[in-house]
């Protein structure tokens, strides 16, 4: 039998979210049936795994210490290509400026190059991060592949749940800007989207509908500039709630593709193989903080080209 004392690096964590990471070699089944069994326990007493653990508790894990080292093992972090565009970072905190072509999470193959990977190598050559710790830091928003901008990574746990508390809860703003294809209007014009969202995944492609069939999204913009030639419209946009692929489907819906986003109808660009699409801005108001990123080079020089 092995005891462990929780700490207040995870004060407010679920029981099995730690187990999975304490075992993080265990299936997650495993660690189920082992608390249905109370062969895992909390202060001695039956657990679900859905409890939030206080700093003090005591966790009692009845297995054998070959069962507990097999499931328990040292998270390897593979070496990864330098972190670059680090915009903020602070003990609790890591913002970054993802370029376009880098995926934000890894596939299948554990040798891709992804922004997490780049960062869990960076944060622990820096002593930031040990593989050993049950709490391993994590992106708090991810961007498409061929969309650029601001990501948020949270290095503790409570700074992790707070960062996603304000995402989902519209308590943090976010500014993309974007070109689209056709005018929108007059520089200075303002409009709210409202739709239903819908996610073909096996396509990984998403549409947003007029009918109430799917999960109602929102998404505000204001209209910054329009191309001399009259042909694409440079946007600002704020995603009000966060659906996958959401501008994309949204804009592509009213007929306005975003430029170079081929896979929603827009047309290519001399400016990129993909979506002029760039996270600019991520802003906390109830605590006055704003984080900006420069413009990619690609997105720069289609506003002083067309614009």
């Amino acid at each position: 039998m092995q005891t462990v004392q929780i700490t207040a690096a995870n004060t407010n964590r679920r029981l099995d979210k730690f187990l999975f990471q304490y075992l993080n070699a265990a299936p997650e089944n495993f660690i189920y049936k082992m608390l249905r069994k109370k062969n895992i326990t909390l202060n001695e007493g039956r657990a679900k795994g859905s409890e939030l653990l206080q700093a003090g508790d005591m966790v009692q894990l009845y297995l054998a210490d070959e069962t507990i080292e097999k499931f328990r093992k040292v998270r390897e972090i593979s070496e990864a290509r330098p972190l670059t565009g680090i915009v903020f970072e602070d003990e609790n905190l890591l913002i970054v400026n993802k370029p376009q072509g880098l995926p934000s999470h890894g596939g299948m193959n554990k040798k891709d190059d992804h922004l997490l990977g780049r960062v869990l190598y960076y944060l622990q050559q820096s002593g930031a991060y040990d593989p050993s710790d049950t709490f391993v830091p994590a992106l708090c928003n991810r961007l498409d592949v061929n969309t650029s901008g601001l990501v948020v990574c949270g290095k503790t746990l409570h700074t992790l749940q707070d960062i996603n508390a304000m995402f989902a809860n519209q308590g943090m703003d976010k500014e993309y800007v974007t070109v689209v294809e056709g005018e929108l209007g007059k520089v200075g014009k303002s409009r709210v989207l409202r739709g239903y969202y819908q996610k073909e995944s096996k396509a990984n492609l998403a549409r947003v509908v007029n009918t109430d069939t799917g999960n109602a999204v929102t998404t505000a913009y204001t209209v910054l500039a329009v191309s001399r030639d009259g042909k694409h419209t440079l946007v600002s946009v704020n995603p009000i709630t966060g659906r996958s692929h959401q501008i994309r489907a949204h804009f592509a819906a009213i007929g306005h593709p975003l430029a170079g986003d081929k896979k929603y109808g827009g047309h290519s660009t001399p400016f990129g193989q993909s979506q002029l699409l760039h996270c600019r801005r991520l802003s906390i108001p109830a605590q006055g903080i704003t984080w900006e990123a420069p413009l990619p080079k690609g997105l720069q020089k289609c506003i002083d080209e067309w614009f």
